[in-house]
């Protein structure tokens, strides 16, 4: 019998599963940067009206502004999903792929 994972305790958590960068779809239903970005806001609205505290280890409000500045952006008011859709040609599969590699970068800029 196979032995179950134990779920994610956050949306980083679930961000950083290997299993959930391989299977998007699986996991959101289309792997599309703008139904990855719906699901990361749905989880950040459920858990602000249900009052449960976010481990914030990476703080991702700040994600819109630093994506900006990595395309080299004069503002993030287009929003991260589509800064990157926009530079992936609008192919929303390849920016779910760009997304990935970019949270790594701008996780890994605190340590």
């Amino acid at each position: 019998m196979p032995t179950m994972t134990k779920p994610p305790k956050s949306i980083f958590d679930l961000i950083d599963m290997e299993e959930f960068r391989k299977r998007t779809a699986m996991y959101i239903g289309d792997k599309d940067i703008l139904v990855l970005k719906s699901f990361i806001d749905g989880y950040f609205y459920a858990t602000w009206t249900n009052d449960i505290e976010v481990d914030n280890k990476v703080m991702f409000g700040d994600f819109h502004e630093w994506v900006a500045r990595q395309f080299k952006w004069k503002e993030s008011t287009a929003g991260w999903a589509r800064i990157i859709l926009s530079e992936c040609n609008g192919d929303g599969k390849l920016a779910v792929d760009k997304f990935f590699e970019l949270y790594d970068i701008f996780k890994a800029r605190d340590k």
